[in-house]
């Protein structure tokens, strides 16, 4: 069976380790970056199914993330930017979802499941 390649991007590693233990708990493969270089770096170089993004980091925001996605690839995969602001308008940018904090990881995992039809 094909598996769905995802990235998680946070600048916190505490909840990228959180995360990837749910992920994989669920047999989801993820990889987790908590640069955003080394994000735009990973992005370029390889094809991802779906990217989760942190709004807001010390060297770039999910919304600068979208705008190079978009401008410098050939990206089909969906894109969802977890953020702690209630009146987030990202889906009006193009975001396919919305996850707000504190993000209930179990809940994540079947949306992303759902997401990717996995």
């Amino acid at each position: 069976m094909n598996k769905a390649r995802i990235l998680y991007i946070d600048d916190e590693i505490d909840l990228l380790d959180l995360a990837a233990s749910f992920f994989e708990d669920e047999n989801l493969p993820i990889e987790t970056c908590s640069n955003f270089n080394q994000a735009v770096e990973l992005v370029l170089k390889n094809k991802y199914d779906l990217i989760i993004s942190d709004a807001k980091m010390p060297s770039g925001s999910g919304y600068d993330l979208f705008q190079l996605i978009k401008k410098e690839t050939a990206f089909s995969g969906k894109i969802i930017l977890v953020t702690g602001n209630l009146d987030e308008p990202a889906l009006k940018l193009g975001f396919d979802l919305i996850i707000y904090k504190p993000v209930k990881f179990q809940e994540l995992v079947q949306t992303v499941k759902k997401l990717l039809e996995v």
